[in-house]
């Protein structure tokens, strides 16, 4: 964990700047570490080790002794914060608060806080820069419009043989903490670590960015990106709810390779996807666009290419959402 300044937008520099000259409010930037990584081995469970019973993530935390009467996330920041307030006595707040970007909170109404503990919410599994700016008098005020796009997972899968079934994991979550959550166990592999609980910061999938980890790429490649269990198309009635088990698709097209000098193929989609009539084969028709994703969502990545080395080859996967 580390600080850093990152420069407010131009439209924020000058309201900011004068009345932090003025003593309104004091401006902090923290960088912290990203919660999930690409991993040959771990795959889908490559996320950082967060103790299920602390809301912030202690590897992040840093404290603030600096008082004031609210804070406000700065809508460019690219994660959300846990924040837990002091009194104006020293004594901490029995609560932690999850701050998305371009929200402000004044935890105490008209009275003052002595400082507060900040780092990434427990569940979280991007990870970049945070701006907190703190309301430092009554007379402070910010006016800004929440919906910040950024990174909330980063993973690696394997494309699998065509020939073969699928073979569906978990991995396309819209609410965090994500309950479907595990970290790699490397002594039982076959008994990873819940990380999981119940969702307390909702994302909007936005985009999803890609890169396949080959340097030869003769032609270009089709990969199938099938999903089961959408939130939206595959969730039934009643509580619990049923599972329909369908399975949807989206093509991923990676271009060839040309020239000499070694580089990965990259691809992606935006939301919404177009997806493709295949119906007769069990596999969703939704046109002209589908947001695949969500908290029981599983996928998996097949090879359409009639390439052989694309199979057990890895991509990365990075995506995006609003929050």
């Amino acid at each position: 964990m580390s600080n850093g300044p990152t420069p407010l937008p131009l439209r924020d520099q000058v309201s900011a700047a004068v009345q932090e000259a003025a003593g309104n409010v004091q401006i902090k930037t923290f960088y912290f570490a990203w919660q999930s990584f690409f991993d040959s081995t771990q795959l889908g469970q490559a996320i950082a080790v967060q103790p299920p019973n602390e809301l912030i993530i202690p590897s992040t935390k840093v404290s603030v002794p600096t008082p004031g009467f609210g804070i406000g996330l700065h809508p460019d920041s690219q994660v959300p914060v846990g924040v837990k307030f002091k009194s104006s006595v020293g004594v901490s707040d029995s609560q932690v608060i999850s701050v998305t970007p371009g929200q402000i909170i004044y935890p105490h109404g008209c009275a003052t806080f002595s400082g507060f503990d900040v780092g990434l919410p427990f569940g979280w599994l991007g990870g970049g820069y945070a701006q907190i700016v703190i309301l430092k008098t009554p007379e402070a005020a910010v006016w800004w419009a929440p919906g910040a796009e950024v990174a909330i997972q980063r993973q690696r899968v394997a494309i699998q043989a065509d020939t073969a079934t699928p073979v569906f994991s978990f991995g396309l979550p819209v609410g965090f903490p994500w309950k479907n959550a595990f970290r790699y166990n490397a002594t039982t592999p076959t008994t990873p670590f819940p990380q999981g609980g119940q969702a307390i910061v909702s994302t909007s999938p936005t985009r999803t960015e890609m890169k396949l980890r080959l340097t030869t790429l003769a032609s270009d490649a089709l990969v199938l990106m099938l999903v089961q269990n959408s939130q939206a198309f595959d969730t039934g009635p009643g509580s619990p709810y049923v599972l329909s088990n369908d399975v949807e698709e989206v093509p991923i097209l990676f271009n060839k390779i040309v020239g000499s000098a070694p580089y990965f193929p990259t691809s992606g989609f935006s939301f919404p996807i177009t997806g493709n009539q295949l119906a007769a084969t069990g596999q969703g028709s939704h046109s002209p666009g589908v947001l695949l994703c969500g908290d029981d969502a599983q996928f998996c990545l097949l090879n359409e290419s009639g390439n052989s080395a694309l199979n057990g080859a890895f991509v990365d996967i990075v995506r995006y959402a609003l929050i």
